[in-house]
């Protein structure tokens, strides 16, 4: 395998495409709160990677108070039902929930981590493409003033057009960084992230707390600036109107 510096400088010095200002990424690292030891190593990642908390997690609530003492954005990692046989973690939606039931696992989870600003999908290729069921969902996540990251772990997923149809700031995961945890896969999957990003102006990556990922963007990240690529909160990437008014609200 070629080093890891030699792999990411084709990837960093590509020309620019389309976009006219500065290319944009938000990245996303799910399942903080499972690994201790690699959910604080993720902390020390550059304070605009956005961290993705599983509620109920031995070391949730924890990781998520740290993180955002260290100026890290944070979403709820909801478990959602998935079509397979996975089994659906403790604190989870499935298709069958009413809104009640649906309303309460949502307060549940926010007063676990409330320094959450918006909400992600873990799993969920059951719930995410059933209609009803992200209705619910996005009934009880109306009154909160969130946002919701669809994270497209289904082709057919329903989840941000049910957002936006429930006039809820949302956008959807462009690339998963790390399904092969190898530092060659990763890093073409990063190519990939900035390619659109060039393209169309910004783009979301999703990955885990995997030591291959943290070590992969460790090396990484401190080159995007040299390289004109922007590392930006998710929230950034939502539109500008929701921006202000949870500006005014003080979240």
């Amino acid at each position: 395998m070629k080093p890891l510096l030699v792999l990411l400088t084709a990837l960093l010095w590509a020309p620019l495409a389309l976009a006219t200002d500065t290319p944009r990424i938000a990245v996303i690292l799910d399942d903080i709160g499972y690994h201790r030891d690699r959910s604080q190593r993720a902390l020390q990642l550059p304070p605009a990677i956005t961290l993705a908390v599983i509620p109920r997690s031995p070391h949730g609530t924890e990781m998520a108070r740290r993180a955002a003492a260290r100026g890290h954005e944070i979403l709820i990692h909801l478990p959602m039902a998935a079509s397979g046989p996975m089994p659906l973690d403790p604190g989870g939606v499935d298709t069958q929930m009413s809104a009640t039931q649906v309303a309460r696992v949502l307060r549940d989870a926010f007063e676990r981590v409330p320094q959450a600003r918006g909400l992600n999908n873990h799993m969920g290729s059951a719930v995410t493409r059933d209609r009803a069921a992200m209705e619910r969902v996005m009934q009880a996540l109306a009154t909160r003033h969130v946002y919701f990251i669809d994270s497209r772990t289904i082709g057919d997923s329903v989840a941000a057009a049910t957002a936006a149809r429930f006039g809820i700031a949302q956008a959807s995961r462009d690339v998963f960084l790390d399904n092969l945890r190898d530092r060659a896969a990763i890093n073409t999957q990063f190519n990939q992230l900035l390619a659109i990003a060039r393209q169309r102006g910004h783009a979301i990556g999703i990955g885990h707390p995997y030591p291959e990922t943290l070590e992969y963007l460790e090396s990484a990240l401190p080159l995007l600036r040299e390289a004109g690529v922007e590392l930006v909160p998710v929230s950034e990437l939502l539109p500008n109107n929701w921006r202000r008014a949870a500006a005014l609200r003080g979240r």
